[in-house]
């Protein structure tokens, strides 16, 4: 029956893509133009040129050295407190599926302690051929929520940013262990992911001393997060440069034993520290990613772009990346629309950063245009291909679909109606569970109030039964102290007589 009503509501048909077209034609026009450029002068018009013909052309980076052979488990680690299971479960599939080896992969997905059995038992059903562990500790879970800030610092902030296992990558090693030690290198991934690479590259990959391994992003810097003013004021700065270039932290690779000798973790829940005892805000945007900024500095290995083909979930392209990528035609509120997405043809790791998530916009964002992406090289071979639509950028033929279904390409319908979270999926029954809720409140506020007069009749009970028993102790106590006086005026007449016949 779920399956039925899950089809129902799923909507598959042709996409609106008729918008994409128009940038096709702009591009031909852009490529035609003959305006004369000063030099050292760039253009609107020459960054497209110079950025398409950088995607379509672009070579493959060199790569950092690797250990040729190495069979060693890859440990890759997710972690979320979301009863939807979906977003994890194309991680773990998509990564499985595209690896070299993937025998050598071991997820570990971590959440709470009242999560994990059914996330245990899901998992087991719907993941039955890829090993994934199931890990849960309260007493990190705990270490972790004592480091947060107080709600009114993070009050603009979305709600699952200030969860505790929005922290978990900064603590991997203390909840995942072999033999009852952590591995010596652990792979985390955000769980809006989808994986189009081999894990294993990242495993055998030579970090060069630093602690861990990321993906610098150039088009923020760190002052977009970092409130500098604020942190020379308090004397917190000292060699952090404002404009360096961000690293995401949707993907992170790990060297424990670095990691450890250099505190990272203790450096985090410092700046974790000053942000709660301070009395000014030491951030402006996000709440793990500025400390984890902070303590890491620069001092990571920079993956390269084709492992975080970002923006994925982005409903409208903002005006700097729009000319920058495609010189497209600008919404009147800045953007473009819908947000198109070039890097995910190569892509090895594409991100759903965004509010347009492949599992919930259908709720949300049934009547938007989709964001669309290059179709990546290496999609399974049942994808459905009708979505598609050709655009030829500078003679080169290149396919565009609807991102969403790139994510769906790794989670059947079965599988996807038994890991979503129906409590947050279903409008009615939402409503349904609302006025449940309120009937219920109102039913448990009524027992309290029976059970708060039950215990105070009880309380007013005893009360009395101890003044009863108060008195009649007194009564006791002052019948004592009649006889002893009695005994001692019988013993002072006896005295009395005795004294008297000695007399005679």
């Amino acid at each position: 029956m779920a399956l039925t009503v899950c089809k129902l509501w799923r909507q598959i048909g042709c996409w609106k893509l008729a918008g994409f077209f128009a940038v096709a034609a702009m591009f031909a026009f852009v490529h035609s133009l003959t305006i004369p450029v000063e030099p050292g002068r760039r253009t609107a018009a020459s960054e497209v040129v110079k950025v398409v013909k950088d995607v379509t052309t672009r070579a493959v980076r060199p790569r950092a050295s690797q250990v040729k052979g190495s069979t060693d488990p890859v440990h890759v680690c997710l972690s979320s407190d979301d009863g939807d299971l979906r977003s994890s479960a194309v991680v773990i599939r998509s990564a499985y599926v595209n690896a070299a080896n993937p025998d050598r992969l071991r997820f570990h997905f971590i959440t709470t302690p009242e999560l994990a059995p059914t996330v245990r038992d899901l998992f087991r059903v719907h993941l039955a051929d890829i090993p994934v562990e199931v890990h849960a500790d309260e007493n990190v879970q705990d270490r972790i929520g004592n480091q947060l800030p107080g709600r009114g610092k993070t009050a603009k902030v979305r709600k699952g940013l200030t969860s505790v296992f929005n922290f978990v990558p900064f603590y991997l090693d203390q909840y995942v262990s072999i033999d009852g030690r952590p591995p010596a290198r652990l792979i985390y991934l955000d769980t809006d992911t989808v994986i189009m690479g081999d894990l294993g590259e990242l495993q055998d990959i030579d970090l060069q001393g630093h602690p861990c391994a990321a993906v610098k992003y150039c088009l923020q810097s760190l002052e977009k997060y970092v409130d500098f003013s604020v942190l020379r004021e308090l004397g917190y700065i000292q060699n952090h440069d404002p404009k360096a270039c961000i690293a995401n932290r949707g993907l992170l690779v790990i060297d424990v034993r670095r990691w450890h000798e250099l505190q990272i973790t203790e450096q985090i829940e410092m700046w974790m520290q000053r942000y709660a005892e301070s009395k000014r805000v030491l951030w402006k945007s996000g709440v793990s990613q500025p400390p984890w900024l902070l303590a890491m500095g620069d001092d990571f290995l920079d993956l390269g772009d084709e492992w975080n083909c970002n923006s994925l979930g982005r409903e409208k392209m903002p005006y700097a990346e729009a000319v920058r990528k495609l010189g497209a035609v600008f919404t009147e509120d800045g953007g473009v629309d819908p947000f198109v997405v070039m890097c995910s043809d190569k892509g090895k790791m594409l991100h759903f950063n965004g509010a347009v998530k492949p599992w919930t916009w259908e709720t949300w964002f049934a009547d938007h245009k989709l964001p669309l992406c290059a179709l990546p090289e290496n999609m399974p071979q049942n994808f459905n291909l009708n979505s598609a639509v050709q655009v030829k950028l500078f003679c080169k033929p290149v396919s565009f679909v609807n991102c969403v279904d790139i994510w769906n390409a790794f989670i059947s319908e079965e599988t996807a109606c038994a890991l979503r979270d129906f409590k947050q999926e279903w409008p009615e029954e939402q409503e349904w569970l609302f006025r449940l809720g309120e009937k219920a409140t109102q039913e448990e506020f009524e027992r309290r109030d029976r059970e708060k007069a039950r215990i105070q009749k009880q309380e007013l009970e005893r009360e009395e039964m101890k003044a009863r028993a108060e008195s009649q102790a007194k009564i006791l106590k002052v019948d004592e102290l009649a006889a002893a006086a009695d005994a001692r005026e019988r013993e002072a007449d006896k005295q009395r007589q005795e004294l008297e016949e000695a007399e005679r």
